[in-house]
């Protein structure tokens, strides 16, 4: 399992890593553009959430079918899944065009809405891209290839940092563009990705046997039908749970550059943190995968088991690191003194809920790998929305229970969101591993 998630690990916070040089390098520029840029990849977040899952959908087939041996199938899946990302990616397109319209309902200063809009039009050709990306990324790492996904995403990383400082400060004779530099500087680096995965699936040596690329396969409708039946309940869940993350910024837009900008350091350091237990929940389900496709279920339940108990440790450890570095991480963000308490106080409660975002990642990457995914957006649903949001809504904005208690109220609900998501999932996972057990000894 370390074998598997660290390189998936490393590659996820490598993309991560670029949204944060961004949030690094407007802060530096002004508190403006950092809370722009902070709307502005929200907006982008949300309009990719559902196509991502859709994608993810892709990584227990594949994983099934490499285990299995089925190289023909395979190779249908992969080609299948790459005509399946055009129309996923106009869709997102499509979503931040209309984020970009809705940007004046905000009430967000007129500066930073104008930065924002600049900010989003070149990261309309990043979200085209972007399922791309991921039909690449999840067909490597189903493979046992997630290095491959790994190099690209930290060359992508590195890239991107100079790129940034360079759009944005105008240095080396680049235009000064501001914020809006950091969205041209990820669609740049999204178009390096796509074109140097493409052309490893072509002629690398290890994926020559597979002519993943270099032989065509029929169009399968059916195979599309069986990539949107995983992956669109697993877009949903993620649209659920991002969704309701992703939407305190815009909720609190009108009360200020600092509480948005404090918002955005804490929410950005924790999914730094995130994708440590993501990439081990990656590696669950195509390990699970591998296992179910190899028909040893007992071995998948013992996978499940171990994963679900590394991610419970290593966010523990995380939590642990949050709350005594909380004041230097928020410094790292921003030299503005208010903004630095702000996140500094709101990092507290992200080390709070860390255990219980983990198991409940980790849980979900299990029930992807017994393509059991339906289930996760009913419970994402029940704990972001129908219990946690109206929760969080009211403890922040209106004086339900007591004085309104602003942008930490969100954050208490999250707490709360966490661990009822948390533990209803990792039921569902106990039941169905154990049943597929059962299910094997009857056979």
């Amino acid at each position: 399992m370390f074998k598997l998630a660290l390189p998936i690990t490393v590659g996820q916070l490598a993309i991560v890593g670029m949204s944060v040089t961004d949030i690094i390098i407007a802060g530096r520029l002004s508190t403006n553009d950092l809370a722009a840029v902070t709307l502005g990849s929200t907006i982008f977040n949300l309009s990719i959430m559902l196509v991502i899952g859709i994608i993810l959908g892709n990584g227990p087939i594949i994983g099934q079918l490499f285990s299995a041996g089925k190289t023909d199938a395979l190779r249908g899946q992969f080609q299948n899944c790459l005509w399946l990302c055009l129309p996923l990616g106009l869709l997102c397109s499509l979503f931040i065009g209309a984020g970009i319209l809705f940007l004046p309902q905000l009430e967000s200063p007129a500066e930073i809405t104008n930065i924002a809009t600049r900010y989003l039009l070149p990261m309309t050709g990043s979200a085209f891209l972007l399922p791309y990306i991921m039909a690449f990324r999840t067909t490597f790492e189903s493979m046992g290839q997630a290095r491959t996904a790994m190099i690209f995403n930290l060359t992508g990383f590195v890239i991107n940092i100079p790129l940034d400082y360079a759009l944005v400060m105008g240095a080396w004779g680049f235009p000064p563009l501001g914020g809006a530099g950091c969205g041209w500087a990820t669609l740049f680096v999204s178009l390096f990705i796509v074109v140097g995965e493409a052309f490893y699936a072509r002629s690398a040596r290890t994926l020559r046997s597979y002519q993943l690329i270099s032989v065509r396969q029929a169009f399968d409708g059916e195979r599309i039908k069986e990539t949107l039946r995983i992956g669109l309940p697993i877009g949903g869940a993620i649209l659920a749970e991002g969704g309701f993350f992703l939407l305190i910024p815009l909720l609190v837009a009108h009360l200020g550059a600092v509480t948005v900008s404090g918002h955005s350091i804490a929410i950005s350091f924790d999914w730094m943190m995130f994708m440590v237990p993501m990439g081990i929940s990656q590696a669950i389900a195509i390990l699970v995968a591998h296992e179910i496709g190899l028909e040893q279920p007992r071995q998948a339940q013992r996978v499940c088991t171990t994963g679900l108990g590394l991610t419970s440790v290593i966010a523990l450890c995380q939590g642990a690191f949050v709350l005594f570095f909380r004041e230097q991480i928020a410094a790292l963000f921003s030299p503005d003194i208010e903004v630095q308490e702000l996140a500094a106080a709101l990092l507290v409660y992200a080390a709070i809920f860390r255990v219980f975002d983990a198991i409940n990642v980790g849980g979900n990457g299990a029930l992807r790998g017994y393509k059991d995914t339906r289930i996760t957006l009913l419970l994402a649903s029940i704990g972001y929305w129908i219990v946690g949001f109206p929760l969080a809504y009211s403890l922040a904005l209106t004086n339900f229970w007591g004085p309104a208690l602003g942008v930490e109220g969100f954050w208490i609900g999250i707490v709360i969101a966490l661990i009822l998501t948390a533990s209803l999932t990792g039921t569902r996972v106990y039941f169905t591993a154990r049943n597929a057990v059962l299910r094997s000894a009857m056979a």
